[in-house]
């Protein structure tokens, strides 16, 4: 699919995916999450000329991702620990090669964002890091809220292309 391509798409049917995962009780901020996500999976889709109901595939995509939310929102409460529980299991402490590969993940995500056009390096830090919506964000920098949206899918597409080919790299047979 070709950028203007999807551009068009997501100006067309943003908002809309927005209200229909609100509807199913996300709120707007995690509706806009999920759209990020629900675009992101069309944009991966090999090859994108072979779905050939783009809008349909998007609201299946964006429903699958709100019941997969609400399935772990569910099941992450259904086994209470008493207070304590889980210092008698696990060593809080992460493993010298865990955190030595968080070190190198950290790394390949900073300069990742580094890489990022100015406009989306801001927009990725103003959400990311200082927790501000896409409409406060949209206010702050004067644009329309859905270009603020377009910048972030093509930011974390591109901070995930580098985590993945950093992960890729270090699989037995890669690179690293």
């Amino acid at each position: 699919m070709t950028a203007p391509t999807f551009d068009s798409l997501f100006r067309r049917y943003s908002g809309t995916l927005q209200r229909f995962l609100i509807r199913r009780g996300a709120t707007s901020d995690v509706a806009a999450d999920l759209t990020q996500e629900a675009f992101l999976r069309l944009m991966r889709a090999a090859p994108p000329e072979g779905v050939r109901h783009q809008e349909a595939y998007l609201f299946r995509i964006a429903g699958n991702l709100s019941l997969d939310r609400h399935r772990r929102e569910a099941s992450s409460g259904t086994v209470p620990l008493s207070p304590g529980a889980g210092d008698l299991t696990r060593d809080p402490a992460p493993a010298a090669e865990e955190a030595l590969l968080s070190r190198e993940a950290l790394e390949v995500l900073r300069r990742a964002i580094a890489e990022l056009p100015p406009r989306g390096r801001e927009i990725f830090r103003m959400h990311k890091f200082e927790g501000l919506s896409y409409a406060e964000i949209a206010d702050r920098l004067g644009i329309a809220k859905n270009t603020v949206m377009v910048h972030m899918v093509r930011s974390l597409a591109h901070c995930k292309r580098r985590l993945d080919a950093y992960r890729q790299a270090g699989e037995p047979g890669g690179d690293r």
